[in-house]
């Protein structure tokens, strides 16, 4: 009984990891420059912002970030219908959790100036 008791603790500390991440800053960090391509909001119960970066506004490669901190999605769609040329500042968490960023592979956006 004390083993199974051990074993749905432990399930419940990687389900609360897993859902609200461990917002400790790694090593990964960095910054990229491009135009924003898109800023989208999804998620029915954790909404989660996406924003889609374009090195080359021709190409059709882009890369996406997560974005943690919402005041600045207003920020963000201001230089996306602009086409404004700006450079992101992202770093990464050991584990973004769901509640934060989804699944998104790319890094959190930190910051942002033209």
């Amino acid at each position: 009984m004390k083993g199974l008791t051990i074993l749905i603790a432990i399930g419940l500390i990687a389900l609360a990891i897993e859902t609200f991440g461990i917002p400790y800053q790694t090593v990964v960090n960095g910054t990229h420059t491009g135009t924003i391509s898109a800023v989208e909001t999804s998620g029915i119960i954790f909404k989660t912002v996406t924003v889609y970066v374009k090195t080359d506004p021709q190409s059709s490669q882009e890369d996406a970030y997560c974005l943690i901190d919402k005041s600045l999605i207003e920020t963000l769609k201001g230089y996306e219908q602009a086409k404004t040329k700006v450079t992101i500042r992202y770093n990464s968490y050991l584990i973004k959790g769901y509640i934060n960023c989804d699944s998104e592979p790319g890094g959190i956006i930190i910051g942002v100036s033209e």
